[in-house]
């Protein structure tokens, strides 16, 4: 991937989610080895937050409201989601937190193991608006990655 050529081979992505999968263990090892030292209630908080308002009002209107294959349902959903999961977004309001508080606090990497775990074991990153919500092959890119494999291009 690069900035002419914006998409994942598989060995690729295999690999970005691999990095983000040990940064994810690295700390969540690290609020570990400090158990007693968390605030569990502001961990919690700041690990669901991220899903109760970037993923469930999307998934009730993508599994409730709609239906078909790709249940297309309004891109603020994509832009809510995109934006409630973005590291940038998720630095600042530590930042903020650690401003108000005066201090860090281990709760303060619920966010990041969060959204790293999502990338890692899920392998959920950015949602464009022009795909569905949740997973769906898209016809022209499963077309476009079988040709780049057989190395049909280039």
């Amino acid at each position: 991937m690069d900035k002419h050529n914006t998409f994942h081979s598989r060995s690729a992505y295999a690999l970005m989610r691999l990095d983000y999968f040990v940064v994810m263990v690295v700390l969540s090892v690290a609020v570990l080895a400090h158990a007693g030292e968390v605030d569990w209630v502001r961990f919690a908080v700041a690990f669901a937050w991220i899903d109760l308002v970037g993923t469930v009002p999307a998934q009730y209107v993508y599994y409730k409201r709609r239906d078909g294959a790709h249940r297309r349902i309004p891109s603020v959903y994509h832009h809510l989601y995109n934006l409630c999961h973005s590291l940038s977004v998720n630095a600042l309001l530590i930042v903020a937190w650690y401003l108000a508080i005066g201090g860090f606090e281990w709760a303060m990497l619920a966010a990041p193991i969060h959204i790293l775990g999502d990338r890692s074991l899920f392998g959920n990153v950015y949602k464009p608006s022009g795909l569905a919500f949740e997973p769906v092959a898209h016809p022209g890119y499963t077309r476009f990655i079988a040709e780049y494999e057989r190395g049909g291009l280039w």
